[in-house]
C-alpha cells in the first residue's frame, strides 16, 4: 500500500508541478471625459465598480496606476474593497517597472492604450493591439514555469 502512496504522490507532484505560478492584470483606465488630465465618465466609473466586483473573490497584493485621475479614480474602487493602497508608477520606465513586478504575484496594473500592450509584452504575455476607443478589457496573464498564458476578461458597463 505504501508504494501506491508514493507513486500517487509523485504522479500528483509531475500533474501539477513545484513551478511557482505568478498572476497579473493589467487594464486600460475606463472611459473618460475631455481634457489634458480627465477624470472618468459615469460609464468608466461603473466599469470601475465592476472591476472591484470582479477582484471581490480575488487576491491582490499589489495594485499600480500612473498618477493621472482617470487610472486612480479606475484603480481607487479596487483599493478600497480589495484595502491595498495604489502605488504609482512611471508610464516612461516601463521596462523598469516590469522588472519589478515580475518578482511579484496578484499584481493589479492600471494603465493607457499606449502601455497596457507594451506592459503585456514586457511581461512575456500576448502581444495586443489597442485602440484609443478600447475600454472594458482586463488581461490577466499567468505565467507557470516557463510558460506564459494571456486571458482576455471583459469588465461590463453595470
Amino acid at each position: 500500500m505504501f508504494k501506491y502512496f508514493l507513486i500517487g504522490c509523485f504522479l500528483t507532484n509531475s500533474t501539477f508541478g513545484f513551478a511557482e505560478q505568478q498572476t497579473w492584470y493589467f487594464v486600460r483606465h475606463f472611459e473618460k471625459q475631455q481634457g489634458d488630465n480627465p477624470s472618468l465618465t459615469e460609464s468608466g466609473k461603473a466599469r470601475a465598480a465592476a472591476l472591484a466586483r470582479f477582484f471581490s473573490d480575488k487576491s491582490l497584493n499589489h495594485l499600480y496606476s500612473t498618477d493621472y485621475h482617470r487610472t486612480l479614480e479606475t484603480a481607487t474602487p479596487v483599493s478600497i474593497l480589495k484595502n491595498v493602497s495604489v502605488e504609482f508608477y512611471n508610464p516612461r520606465k516601463l521596462a523598469e517597472f516590469s522588472s519589478k513586478v515580475k518578482t511579484l504575484d496578484h499584481v493589479l496594473v492600471v494603465g493607457h492604450s499606449n502601455t497596457t500592450p507594451e506592459l503585456l509584452g514586457l511581461m512575456g504575455g500576448k502581444v495586443i493591439h489597442m485602440e484609443e476607443s478600447d475600454y472594458g478589457v482586463l488581461y490577466m496573464l499567468r505565467k507557470q514555469g516557463s510558460e506564459f498564458t494571456t486571458q482576455s476578461i471583459l469588465i461590463p458597463q453595470q
